[in-house]
């Protein structure tokens, strides 16, 4: 998945798709929480080491926490999830970077590049927009 967003914005919540593995018809992944087993993130921003993002407890109307995670309407609209970017990943000084959710069983492993082309960005997905 390919996202653009201001650099430096802060407390940005996205709505990402999860596909299960086993599906053969694209269906989404239902039932992951923030500490289902194996399930992991990361982030890299180019020049600097993967870094690990803590996923935490979140609901779909609760207010941005760094690393929440929640499944959005398993019946309705199974596979969505809101994630919580942390801030450090979507700051200045990089042209991008890649997060990567990854891990649980039956969940088709999902990179989300994200465009930091402030030249070229001059909106983004809910938070504050930076300077």
């Amino acid at each position: 998945m390919k996202l653009s967003i201001k650099p430096g914005s802060t407390s940005v919540s996205l709505l990402i798709f999860i596909q299960d593995s086993t599906s053969t018809t694209g269906a989404g992944k239902t039932g992951l929480l923030f500490n289902t087993a194996s399930l992991v993130a990361y982030y890299a921003r180019p020049g600097v080491a993967a870094a690990a993002i803590t996923l935490v407890t979140q609901t779909v109307t609760g207010a941005y926490s760094s690393g929440g995670f929640v499944e959005i309407d398993a019946t309705n609209m199974p596979g969505l999830y809101r994630f919580d970017i942390p801030n450090a990943a979507i700051d200045t000084g990089v042209r991008s970077v890649v997060v990567m959710l990854k891990g649980a069983t039956g969940m088709a492993p999902l990179p989300l590049e994200i465009d930091l082309n402030s030249e070229t960005n001059v909106t983004h997905f809910g938070g504050t927009a930076g300077t």
